[in-house]
């Protein structure tokens, strides 16, 4: 399971929030050869905000491409389910070199965000454990910084529109 070149990919910004893939990027999951098409669009989604950081850009905008790909393209064709297309998401990562937390915090991630999408609750419950053990923890140690920073952050606003 690998991508194929080009790589990394090359991404065109269109919008504001949105990004379009210059040339088609190929996957291999296995058998299945997986073409991502010149002009599939992104914004990013499939990386979770909080998650950013820990992604090199080069991994997050294959895997965010693939992924977006996946559920936006494969899943509403009947092609895949959207558990497929998140475990995809984690054997991509993997075979970009992410290291397993990151990976499996990334495929947690996206299986609790299929429970918003039409049919994401289909066999669900499969994976509910796993991820949730994944999430709750990840969820507390992010939660952190954030408790801690917030007055920080306020005490800085304050600052900027007291010194206008």
């Amino acid at each position: 399971m690998a991508f194929e070149s080009p790589f990394p990919p090359a991404v065109s910004q269109v919008g504001r929030r949105d990004w379009e893939l210059i040339e088609a990027m190929t996957y291999h999951d296995g058998d299945r050869v997986i073409v991502v098409p010149a002009g599939q669009r992104t914004d990013w989604a499939s990386v979770p905000v909080v998650l950013r950081w820990a992604l090199d850009p080069l991994t997050g905008t294959a895997g965010a491409l693939l992924h977006d790909h996946l559920w936006r393209v494969r899943v509403p064709a009947g092609e895949l389910t959207y558990r497929d297309a998140d475990r995809i998401l984690r054997e991509a990562l993997r075979s970009l070199g992410v290291d397993r937390f990151t990976a499996w915090t990334m495929w947690a991630s996206v299986r609790l965000g299929a429970l918003t999408r039409p049919g994401g609750w289909r066999g669900w419950w499969r994976d509910a454990l796993p991820a949730l053990g994944i999430m709750v923890p990840v969820s507390a140690l992010l939660a952190v910084p954030t408790v801690v920073g917030a007055p920080f952050l306020a005490a800085i606003w304050a600052l900027k529109r007291l010194t206008r």
